[in-house]
C-alpha cells in the first residue's frame, strides 16, 4: 500500500510540470527529427533540453525508428528557460547545433504541443517559431532497441 501511495505522489509531482519529458521537433527535413528531453536544471529554477535521440519519421511525423548513436546526441539545444506562468517559459537560450550560434528563446505549452520561439532580440520580434510534439516514453519503446 505504501509503495502505491509513493508511486502516486511521485507521478503527480512529475506531471505537475507540463514541460518535463520527451518532445520531438517537427521541421520535416529529410525525414529525421530530434527527440529532446527537457528537464529541470539541478540547483536552479530553470529548464534545459538535450537531444537524446534522432528519429526517422514518415510524412505524418510518426516514428519509423530511432537511434541514440549520432554525434549530436546529448547536445544542449535549449538552456536556462525560466517558468513565468503555468505553461509559459521565457529568458532562455536556444543553440543552433550546426553553427553553435545562440539565440533568445521562449516557449509556450498547449496540450501536447511545445511552441518554441527563437529570436535575435529578447522581445521575440525577429525570430522563428517551431512546434514540437510530446512523445511518451512508452511510444518510443515500440520503435527501437535503445534503453530509455
Amino acid at each position: 500500500m505504501r509503495v502505491i501511495l509513493l508511486f502516486l505522489i511521485l507521478q503527480s509531482i512529475l506531471y505537475a510540470n507540463p514541460s518535463l519529458g520527451y518532445w520531438m521537433t517537427q521541421e520535416g527535413k529529410n525525414g529525421k527529427e530530434a527527440i529532446v528531453l527537457i528537464e529541470k536544471d539541478k540547483d536552479r529554477d530553470t529548464y534545459s533540453g538535450k537531444i537524446k535521440y534522432i528519429a526517422t519519421v514518415d510524412e505524418n511525423f510518426d516514428i519509423i525508428s530511432y537511434t541514440n548513436k549520432d554525434e549530436i546526441i546529448d547536445f544542449t539545444l535549449i538552456k536556462d528557460l525560466e517558468k513565468t506562468d503555468e505553461n509559459i517559459y521565457k529568458n532562455g537560450t536556444i543553440i543552433d547545433p550546426k553553427t553553435s550560434n545562440e539565440y533568445h528563446a521562449s516557449a509556450k505549452i498547449k496540450g501536447d504541443k511545445f511552441i518554441l520561439r527563437g529570436s535575435l532580440d529578447p522581445c521575440g520580434i525577429l525570430g522563428a517559431k517551431r512546434v514540437w510534439k510530446r512523445i511518451d516514453k512508452s511510444y518510443l519503446k515500440n520503435y527501437g532497441d535503445e534503453k530509455l
